[in-house]
């Protein structure tokens, strides 16, 4: 039986966003209605911060500081600002790591309190599922039965039916709702802050799993909802530039973190589901190369200047600029 989290239990939310004001108040209410209180509030870290989300968190239904970033620089340094104002009170014993526009449950937090408890661990991660109610963004399980286990299902029954309820160690997890022990930042450090997007919460996980333990649950079910594009060209061309950097962000933590485990063994998968939503074009194939390149072989995350320029050079071939 899982037990109860500690009573001096403390929680803070450290939130990343960016002109996403509805995601936001969205999330915001989610955290207030949470059966288990975040009781330090939240911690609202914005990038190229807007005026009408300083309003939004002024009037939030539960404690909550915004803080402005001048610029955005990806959700790494903005996580890792809004989680250092959170730890700033001692009495924070943990910290709810979120994007703008994951829809946690009301016993969300609790159930991943749990799990840290029975399994005494630092991080814990819930399965996360896109609109369609499929799985999105699942994390690695240590064990490789389950790692086959997990690529089999897709709808919350099936997630449940086929994990159990108990807590599964993981290499990794996709950082959208993360749950972090204080301690995870005192041993571990902080994000990232040179990945851009897409990596630095692979990495971040990967660090803490590797040095005091991570562990995932199918007992939480986290929807990820992003908002629709209102410019289907000018998101294809962004997503392109967010494709490419996950590609040199794996490439790099493949061949040089030494908590990747076998992440080297997705890496092929990974560029070839590139190339068949991009296209097998000439200028496509030379992008997936140089990503590859840049990661592997220049030990670049896609927050370097080469990251930069081979989003801009991606994006120049549609006669657009890049987001970011």
């Amino acid at each position: 039986m899982i037990e109860s989290p500690p009573p001096a239990t403390r929680v803070a939310a450290a939130i990343a966003t960016h002109r996403r004001d509805k995601e936001l108040h969205r999330l915001l209410a989610c955290l207030a209605g949470s059966e288990f209180p975040v009781a330090a509030g939240a911690f609202v870290a914005d990038n190229a911060a807007s005026n009408t989300t300083r309003d939004l968190c002024a009037a939030a239904p539960l404690p909550c500081a915004w803080i402005p970033l001048t610029v955005n620089n990806g959700p790494g340094p903005a996580w890792n600002t809004a989680a250092a104002k959170a730890l700033a009170d001692s009495a924070v014993t943990h910290v709810l790591v979120l994007d703008d526009d994951v829809v946690p449950p009301p016993d969300a937090l609790g159930t991943l309190l749990q799990a840290l408890e029975v399994s005494r661990t630092a991080a814990a991660a819930p399965l996360l599922f896109d609109e369609r109610e499929r799985l999105w963004g699942f994390p690695e399980p240590r064990e490789p039965a389950l790692r086959a286990a997990i690529r089999r299902v897709h709808t919350r029954e099936e997630c449940r039916a086929a994990l159990g309820a108990e807590p599964h160690a993981f290499c990794w997890a996709t950082g959208a709702c993360m749950l972090y022990a204080r301690r995870a930042f005192e041993s571990a450090g902080f994000f990232s802050e040179n990945f851009w997007m897409l990596g630095e919460d692979l990495d971040y996980s990967m660090r803490v799993a590797a040095t005091l333990g991570g562990v995932f649950t199918a007992q939480v079910a986290v929807p990820h909802l992003p908002p629709p594009s209102l410019d289907p060209r000018a998101e294809r061309i962004a997503g392109r530039g967010k494709f490419l950097a996950l590609l040199q962000n794996l490439s790099f933590l493949a061949f040089h973190s030494p908590h990747s485990a076998h992440l080297r063994s997705y890496l092929a998968g990974n560029f070839r589901r590139y190339l068949c939503t991009e296209g097998f074009t000439p200028g496509n194939l030379r992008d997936a190369s140089a990503a590859f390149w840049l990661g592997a072989m220049r030990h670049q995350p896609a927050g370097a200047p080469g990251g930069k320029r081979l989003r801009e050079r991606a994006a120049r071939r549609t006669g657009n600029s890049p987001g970011g």
